[in-house]
């Protein structure tokens, strides 16, 4: 219930924010207007990118948007509308930082990305205490991905993290951001509580980092509450094709497993639609076999309502996705899941009560997957029926109780 937890004073720090959309951005939206609706008195720092430095109030939520020395990096942004911080200290950000601490007087600090390596210097014990959220693999991984080449990385060295960071970013920015973020490490013990959003990053990050497991709490990301009624009473929208069709929601690239997918159904032999709804990529295919519908950039509430109108979704991701969004907006919509058994996914989608796992990019057995759907209408409606109950502990306000239970928890901490 709203407000059954004693107030706190709460600042999120993140490299972007709103206007600014990406999953990491609607989750530090979302929950911290949640948390001011529960009578909490938060406020979010974040970089000034294209909008400029200020302040602003929205939605009960005061926002500081900063500028410093990086903001020199801009020419170097590969998208100027989507700056990052770098993974060392910026002493002009650790500056503002200073100013919004002694503005807010914060009980709790959340860092959600690469700007808190400018707030830990800065930090100091007992108080604020200071709370990491590891959405991905960015606290040990300078692409954020623990992907080296084509494989699932076994744990960061600073000598391949260089070479493998320089093929992706360039040889100088790849290895500045690789070794930055092996000297700021040291930085890491004034962390009081670290959170991860899958037992995959959890497991990761403590393997690396050499942190006790259970020191790091799982809570997961969400969608928000009544996603379920808003997919069950969409109308179906009018690009959909007509029948039954088989849904892959994601970027139409190849981490996310679309050569893998366009492989097994190109096999599958059967008469039925499959329908990709995504980003474009620089690898995104420029044809695709028959039976395959491509829809670019559609609005999320047409998304959700998709989901409702398929015979179930295909998540066939190869790299470790630190969570899982579309299987989890699947589930709510009452729909079964294939998906690879790799990353979060395994926390999500249960094989053989959700859905259904498979070994990542393996064609063969996501075929045999989706075919043993297409087969056994009964099995959909007992997964889709799961996924649904399922699904409701990745809600908004079931998260929002988790992270109110973890901030009580650091209140009463040594």
């Amino acid at each position: 219930m709203p407000g059954h937890r004693a107030p706190e004073r709460i600042l999120m720090l993140t490299d972007l924010f709103e206007p600014v959309i990406g999953g990491l951005e609607l989750h530090v939206g979302q929950m911290s207007r949640e948390l001011a609706r529960r009578g909490h008195q938060v406020a979010v720092a974040t970089l000034a990118g294209t909008i400029g430095p200020g302040v602003e109030q929205t939605d009960g939520v005061r926002v500081h948007r900063l500028t410093g020395w990086s903001r020199a990096l801009a020419p170097f942004y590969e998208d100027p509308q989507r700056p990052f911080h770098p993974t060392t200290s910026d002493p002009g950000i650790a500056r503002a930082l200073r100013r919004v601490v002694s503005i807010e007087r914060p009980t709790i600090v959340q860092c959600h990305s690469w700007i808190m390596h400018s707030y830990l210097p800065i930090k100091r014990r007992p108080s604020p205490k200071t709370l990491v959220y590891l959405h991905d693999y960015g606290t040990i991984c300078a692409k954020k991905t623990m992907v080296r080449g084509e494989e699932i990385c076994d744990g960061p060295e600073l000598s391949k993290c260089i070479g493998c960071a320089a093929q992706h970013y360039g040889a100088v920015k790849g290895a500045a951001l690789a070794a930055g973020l092996r000297a700021s490490r040291h930085r890491y013990g004034r962390v009081d509580r670290w959170v991860a959003n899958s037992t995959a990053v959890a497991d990761a990050t403590a393997h690396a980092l050499d942190i006790p497991r259970p020191e790091i709490a799982v809570v997961p990301s969400f969608v928000p509450d009544g996603v379920s009624e808003a997919a069950e009473f969409g109308p179906r929208p009018g690009f959909l094709p007509d029948g039954d069709f088989i849904l892959f929601v994601g970027a139409l690239g190849a981490h996310k497993g679309l050569h893998v997918l366009l492989e097994a159904y190109r096999q599958l032999g059967r008469d039925v639609r499959l329908v990709l709804i995504g980003t474009p990529q620089a690898d995104t295919p420029r044809d695709f076999p028959d039976g395959v519908d491509v829809f670019e950039n559609v609005p999320h509430r047409d998304v959700i309502a998709a989901w409702a109108h398929c015979l179930f979704g295909v998540v066939p991701s190869t790299w470790p996705e630190p969570f899982g969004q579309v299987a989890v907006e699947a589930m709510a919509a009452g729909k079964p899941v294939v998906a690879s058994s790799v990353g979060g996914l395994r926390d999500i989608v249960v094989d053989g009560e959700t859905g259904l796992l498979v070994p990542r990019g393996d064609a063969d057995s996501l075929r045999s997957a989706i075919a043993r759907l297409l087969d056994d209408a009964p099995l959909r409606d007992r997964l889709g029926q799961a996924g649904r109950d399922r699904a409701r502990r990745y809600t908004l306000s079931t998260v929002a109780d988790a992270m109110e239970q973890i901030h009580a928890e650091l209140r009463f901490a040594a």
